[in-house]
């Protein structure tokens, strides 16, 4: 008789195997205490989310910079110095008519190209696996400007060329709300026509594009440059521009994760690999 069939002790290939299985089985969570469970379960997922938390932290870096260090009022008075004690600039052909008016004509042709791309996609089936993220850019633009437009409405912020330290009427600071006397200050308006388009980034990282960052190259420049051109007409300060890229971003953030909170790994961090199977770490360990 074999005297195998009664022997418990497990084989060597038993033992592979046993090892290979707990190679792959997920580890549970360590113990937490009743104290921090309720919290820590509920701030982990957001401080995993570092195109949300570098942001916000960059954000508030900003705000506390520029105006903790004053950097608002000394970056206004260095322009308001350089055009001479005034806003030589305010209608200047350059930035009254170039950069603010045919810039915002800009922003409207390739808005409209946008909404017709993605209504191309919609007839197309080439384009088929575009679609969803077009949608998504389209609701990140809209969303974007609608945001800081009504801002700009509901904060009665004023801009550099309202307070009499730069020429204007009002006595007071940057930071005061002067209800019924100014609008349409903050945020950055006319910037926000460039910031906008960080949607782009998303949309590279949604349909898994090679070198995504590249697609934050348009924001990058257009709305710096549209930013910079109406802080030389004193019609904002530098965190009026900052103000409104944190909130384009945050919005086509927040669309295209609602967005793809369906897709299992929609948005993969970096490249992944397929999990390797109980045979391959099997044969691994073997070897």
């Amino acid at each position: 008789m074999d005297t195998r069939i009664f022997d418990a002790t497990p084989t060597r290939h038993e033992r592979r195997c046993a090892q290979a299985r707990a190679l792959l089985m997920p580890r549970a969570p360590p113990a937490m205490t009743s104290l921090h469970l309720p919290y820590i379960r509920r701030l982990m997922p957001t401080f995993n989310k570092p195109l949300l938390i570098h942001p916000a932290l960059i954000l508030i870096a900003g705000l506390v910079v520029t105006r903790g260090f004053a950097i608002d009022r000394l970056w206004a008075d260095a322009l308001y110095r350089l055009e001479g004690g005034h806003w030589a600039l305010r209608n200047a052909w350059f930035t009254a008519r170039l950069l603010h008016e045919y810039g915002q004509r800009f922003s409207i042709v390739w808005g409209v190209g946008l909404l017709a791309f993605t209504a191309l996609s919609l007839c197309l089936s080439r384009l088929r696996s575009w679609r969803r993220s077009l949608v998504c850019l389209c609701a990140s633009v809209l969303s974007s400007l609608l945001l800081v437009s009504l801002s700009k409405h509901w904060l009665a912020l004023p801009c550099p060329w309202d307070l009499q330290r730069y020429g204007g009427d009002l006595l007071g600071h940057a930071y005061a709300l002067y209800p019924g006397e100014v609008g349409g200050c903050f945020p950055a308006g006319h910037a926000a026509g460039g910031y906008c388009l960080v949607g782009l980034y998303f949309l590279a990282r949604d349909q898994h594009l090679q070198r995504p960052w590249l697609w934050l190259l348009p924001a990058a420049f257009i709305g710096p440059v549209y930013g910079l051109a109406q802080q030389l007409r004193g019609a904002h300060f530098l965190s009026h521009d900052l103000v409104s890229a944190a909130l384009c971003w945050f919005v086509s953030y927040a669309v295209f994760a609602l967005a793809g909170a369906g897709r299992k790994n929609a948005w993969p961090a970096h490249a992944t690999h397929p999990a390797p199977s109980v045979a391959m770490e099997t044969k691994r360990l073997s070897e």
